[in-house]
């Protein structure tokens, strides 16, 4: 399935993915900004804040009258970590064009209240945001990380990134923290908000039986009137290999103890060598036949999951497993054992199935609209978009040589362990 690349002013594109098989069209809008620790809070609380209210619909009940009026549509709002930039983003789901009563363009009308979402929103006399609708906010978003503290597989991986890019803006948090939300006034979103729509990468990304073309004219109009000082996204701190494996034991009451490795790889993101490095980790610790998966968990009963994942925007790999205390020194030794099995050549079982999984894994991306749209805006930081058939097309062309070569590209960085607190004797 092709796509559109439309750029409508430096910084700011549209892309476009005509599909009338389906029956919702999937729209959104994504800003891209650096990971900063000063303003990952406020720039989370933006973007809900965003999506709630605008001018000409001031409440939540008038913007829901206006979601219902075009065929009941559905809206989100969502904060993203993708390297060591924050992606803020606001998504339409509505009914397809070809399913409107009197020909008017569904999809149309959904991007332009998107665009009065970002560009217009309620204010008060004085030009800023209302103190009430900034309290709410705070209040859901400190909601949201204490859900993720209290969900300790989540918590756990949190930890081990902080300790292992303490010195990196990949160790912030995409929410933030709640202390940094209780600080957040008026004054901080208004500069935020302002900053936003000057200088973020922006994307506007429209899936379905869409007219691109009409939607590119609507979108070089609004942007005549926005102030840009767009600057490229900053380079991703780049660490090819450790020297000291850092490690941290954290005990407080847990039910089932929790084991992250995580890897420096030394490969940077746009390397040829990349798609090898997918089906590698997936090779390690992806599917049920992954070395991780058959050795650690099922024949050693190590742990109770033990799975790895490639982060291609920050060249590491992160390793999570559910396991008892008692087996954890075991587990790591095992993990490493691995490791060192794949850089043997002794995958080749392995290298078969996964290479047949990520295949249909990929291609499946076709299935609906909104993860086609998931596809394309998760690349926003990308300097080359590229299709789901192009990645199949990169998966199909690894080998098992090039596997091997990406398993010596990994050094340990950190261990972390989570158990609960020892039984005074």
């Amino acid at each position: 399935m092709s796509f559109n690349f439309k750029e409508i002013v430096d910084g700011v594109a549209l892309l476009g993915v005509e599909a009338d098989r389906f029956k919702t069209n999937e729209i959104s809008v994504s800003l891209a900004l650096p990971l900063k620790k000063e303003t990952a809070s406020i720039n989370a609380l933006l973007i809900n804040l965003l999506s709630r209210k605008c001018s000409a619909y001031p409440s939540l009940s008038a913007l829901n009258k206006r979601l219902a009026f075009l065929y009941g549509a559905s809206l989100s709002a969502i904060v993203s970590k993708i390297g060591e930039t924050q992606v803020m983003k606001i998504s339409i789901t509505s009914l397809d064009d070809k399913f409107s009563l009197d020909a008017s363009s569904i999809s149309l009308e959904c991007l332009k209240l998107l665009t009065s979402l970002l560009f217009e929103p309620r204010l008060n006399d004085s030009g800023e945001f209302f103190s009430e609708d900034i309290e709410a906010e705070k209040r859901i978003l400190i909601e949201k990380i204490d859900s993720e503290q209290n969900e300790k597989r989540v918590y756990s991986l949190r930890q081990a990134e902080a300790l292992m890019f303490s010195n990196e803006p990949y160790g912030i948090d995409r929410y933030g923290t709640a202390d940094d939300v209780m600080k957040i006034t008026a004054d901080d979103v208004c500069a935020a908000w302002k900053n936003a729509l000057e200088s973020a990468k922006i994307m506007f990304t429209v899936v379905g039986n869409a007219d691109i073309e009409t939607a590119v004219v609507h979108l070089k109009e609004i942007f005549k009137s926005v102030k840009r000082e767009y600057s490229k996204l900053p380079d991703t701190v780049f660490v090819p290999e450790c020297k000291e494996v850092k490690e941290k034991m954290e005990r407080i009451a847990v039910k089932q103890g929790k084991l992250v490795l995580g890897f420096r790889v030394n490969l940077k993101p746009e390397d040829e060598l990349t798609p090898a490095m997918r089906t590698f980790c997936d090779i390690f610790g992806g599917g049920p036949y992954s070395k991780l998966f058959a050795n650690v968990r099922e024949k050693l009963s190590l742990c109770y999951y033990c799975s790895a994942r490639y982060t291609r925007q920050k060249s590491c790999i992160m390793i999570q497993c559910g396991c008892n205390e008692e087996n954890m020194d075991k587990a790591v030794n095992e993990i490493l054992n691995q490791l060192e099995e794949i850089k043997k050549g002794n995958f080749e079982e392995e290298f078969a199935s996964s290479k047949l999984s990520l295949k249909d894994t990929i291609l499946s991306v076709n299935d609906a609209p909104e993860i086609i749209e998931g596809w394309y805006s998760n690349q926003i930081t990308s300097n080359e978009i590229k299709s789901p058939e192009q990645s199949a097309a990169e998966n199909d062309s690894v080998t098992m040589q090039d596997v091997k070569k990406c398993a010596s590209l990994l050094t340990l960085d950190t261990i972390y362990k989570l158990s609960a607190p020892k039984e005074e004797k």
